[in-house]
């Protein structure tokens, strides 16, 4: 790789007159910058960004955060923070915690090493108490609870209220919940809404299986479900894999969806539009996310924002399909 030294010496000038002209510093001579720049194309020179982000304290790089990669919403997301940050000039710098805590401090500490400007974090759960971050964060889809950070969720107990009410609106009396787990916040929150929509008395505890986001627990959960006197009638799942566990036992257990048990997700994916039947599902607004998250931290990086963290919700909307019908009698 050639080097400011090699350039200064082919060109006949100082260093610090190499690196004037190829940041195009005012005060240069015009024709030596022109002779700079020509050696430096030439030459193939690549400008050593880390050493410039230490020397300026500006890396132009902004560090993402994310539980996991395979998962549908996370990815979705990212690609538009990867897209409305590259129109700003600015890098992305990615790294996957798994949901563990631990991982989280360790990529947290790791990027402020490495001077990124901002962080977009999808928080696994709430941080230590001397924890320090010295960059404007914003948390996407999840809520840590620290308070001088931005957030940008998606309004989940409005959403899960959502489902539950198409459900009563078909006549569903018993209906059962199947939920992540409830140190996180977004799982909480639907669990809420669904509470909230069928009152105290009306989702009892037994109604509700909370344990973690995975087919294996949705599959498990629907089990227990039908094991009760009285079943439910109809299920939320309240994420796609869920959806996908539970779909597999209600197939297993030879039940007919919706004709003896309906069932809706929170979440919508692909392929819940082209199983059998296609399921109902509220759906996420993954755009609009990606597209306020990255907006909230480019002005909070420019100074535009107001001195009080920003908590902003997005309404999502549902996707009525053929996976949910009035109980059978």
């Amino acid at each position: 790789m050639v080097t400011l030294k090699e350039i200064a010496r082919e060109v006949g000038v100082a260093v610090s007159t190499v690196s004037r002209a190829l940041n195009d510093h005012p005060h240069i001579d015009p024709e030596t910058r022109r002779r700079v720049l020509a050696v430096a194309e030439r030459r193939g020179y690549r400008p050593n960004t880390v050493a410039r982000a230490l020397r300026r304290r500006q890396s132009r790089t902004i560090g993402v955060l994310i539980p996991d990669l395979l998962n549908h919403f996370y990815a979705a997301c990212t690609t538009v923070l990867q897209e409305q940050f590259e129109r700003q000039g600015y890098g992305m710098s990615l790294a996957v915690t798994g949901n563990d805590p631990r991982r989280e401090q360790t990529a947290l500490a790791q990027m402020q090493g490495a001077q990124v400007e901002g962080i977009v974090l999808v928080p696994s759960a709430r941080p230590k108490a001397r924890e320090t971050i010295d960059v404007p964060v914003v948390e996407m889809m999840r809520a840590s609870g620290r308070s001088q950070v931005d957030s940008v969720q998606c309004a989940e107990d409005d959403g899960s209220a959502d489902v539950i009410n198409h459900l009563r609106s078909l006549g569903h009396e018993r209906i059962a919940v199947i939920a992540g787990d409830p140190k996180f916040s977004n799982a909480r929150e639907r669990v809420a809404g669904a509470r909230t929509a069928l009152g105290e008395d009306g989702l009892p505890d037994h109604y509700v299986m909370a344990r973690e986001h995975t087919p294996t627990w949705g599959a498990e959960a629907l089990r227990r479900l039908m094991e009760l006197q009285p079943a439910p009638t109809a299920v939320f799942a309240s994420s796609g894999d869920l959806a996908l566990g539970a779909l597999h036992e209600a197939n297993r257990l030879g039940l007919d969806i919706p004709g003896q048990l309906s069932l809706a997700a929170f979440g919508n994916t692909d392929w819940f539009d082209i199983c059998r039947p296609p399921v109902t599902a509220f759906a996420h607004p993954l755009h609009e996310i990606g597209m306020i998250t990255a907006q909230v931290l480019l002005s909070r990086l420019h100074g535009d924002s107001p001195a009080e963290p920003s908590r902003i919700r997005v309404e999502g909307r549902m996707i009525l399909r053929e996976s949910t019908a009035p109980p059978p009698n």
